[in-house]
């Protein structure tokens, strides 16, 4: 549910009752601006089509931005939404969706644009009179044990944004990166540019006997995946994502890959991919290789099925998602070995609390593990 607080006093349902699905609360209005902000508690208080619309008419919106995934966030993850919505004149002309997330090894929580994935403003009109009201309402939404905001930009295009962010008080914070490969290169270049050893893993890979299937976005099929997900992730020491989230993402079906391997008939796990056709590319958001399956070379061959496949459905690249900046780490060198560009995630971060200096200092001594 969306709240009000100043504001004209007039009521939202008429203002800006095209938008929200139901009554919202909050808004914030500075001076004599036609702009307002209204603060929205639950995705589900907003028109799917009205807010996807806004996403697909702004040139940074991307599949993180839809609806449908922040829904998934919501209510697969239980994470608290504090989106924000700009309207212009009673239309939504943009906005910044947020949420509520635990800093790691803290009591403490940061509000993040967007987490997990990407996010930061869509403001397709009236950009700079638009940003500058968001980030103004930002301290609204801190409060308790919330102590920064941040950002997370998908791409370069955000640097836009630095030093207007920075000018208001928001950080640079540069510890992850992605691993982006130019699809549109073709098949034979991608392999050209791998390096030996991946190369060499798919040309072994291939003399197996392996099976690789598109599935169809099931519960039971998810259910399987997400089965060797938890017991890989469980392996390696990674966040583990509950069965719900992946249960909350079927209806965007249309926008997610799931592809299984069988190798000699059995089945050696798969990949999830997320289809942002905003940005024409292919992310790679979950694997799930168990390691009895590292010699018959799966994962080589399950990425070398799905560039082939984003060639072949028209995409322009291929994104291997978050990793450290740490050359030395196994999963960067392995994803670096892809001949992918490697490139910075863009985030800032905004203190809106006096304990935010404490434990940002003390999060320099395990920041490789911090997200």
């Amino acid at each position: 549910m969306a709240q009000k607080t100043g504001g004209s006093g007039r009521s939202s349902v008429h203002r800006i009752g095209s938008l929200f699905s139901n009554r919202i609360g909050r808004s914030v209005r500075n001076g004599g601006s036609n702009l307002e902000v209204d603060v929205v508690d639950s995705i589900q208080d907003l028109r799917k089509d009205r807010w996807n619309g806004i996403v697909e008419r702004s040139s940074r919106g991307s599949v993180f931005h839809r609806y449908e995934w922040l829904e998934a966030i919501e209510t697969g993850l239980g994470y608290t939404p504090k989106h924000l919505v700009v309207t212009k004149d009673g239309n939504a002309i943009g906005g910044m969706p947020n949420f509520v997330v635990e800093i790691e090894k803290t009591p403490f929580d940061r509000l993040s644009s967007l987490y997990p994935g990407f996010g930061g403003p869509v403001l397709p009109t009236d950009t700079t009179d638009a940003i500058e009201r968001v980030i103004r309402a930002v301290p609204t939404l801190c409060r308790g044990r919330t102590i920064v905001h941040q950002i997370r930009g998908l791409d370069t295009s955000y640097l836009r944004y630095n030093d207007f962010l920075q000018s208001r008080g928001y950080e640079p914070y540069r510890r992850e990166c992605r691993f982006r490969l130019d699809l549109t290169a073709g098949h034979d270049e991608i392999l050209a540019n791998m390096s030996r050893t991946r190369r060499r893993g798919i040309e072994r890979g291939r003399d197996g006997d392996y099976e690789i299937v598109e599935e169809e976005i099931t519960r039971e099929n998810l259910k399987r995946f997400h089965r060797t997900y938890e017991r890989v992730m469980d392996r390696v020491g990674g966040e583990v994502y509950p069965f719900s989230f992946f249960e909350a993402l079927q209806p965007m079906a249309s926008r997610l890959l799931l592809l299984t391997i069988r190798i000699d008939g059995e089945y050696a796990g798969g990949m999830l991919e997320l289809l942002d056709e905003e940005r024409d590319s292919v992310h790679g958001f979950f694997a799930a290789i168990p390691q009895e399956y590292f010699d018959d070379h799966a994962s080589e061959l399950l990425y070398d099925h799905v560039f082939q496949w984003g060639i072949d459905h028209g995409y322009e690249t291929y994104d291997f998602g978050s990793t450290t900046t740490d050359f030395e780490d196994g999963v960067y060198r392995f994803k670096e070995g892809f001949g992918g560009r490697a490139v910075p995630v863009l985030v800032w971060e905004r203190g809106c609390s006096p304990l935010w200096p404490l434990v940002k200092a003390g999060r320099a001594m395990y920041w490789p593990y911090y997200t």
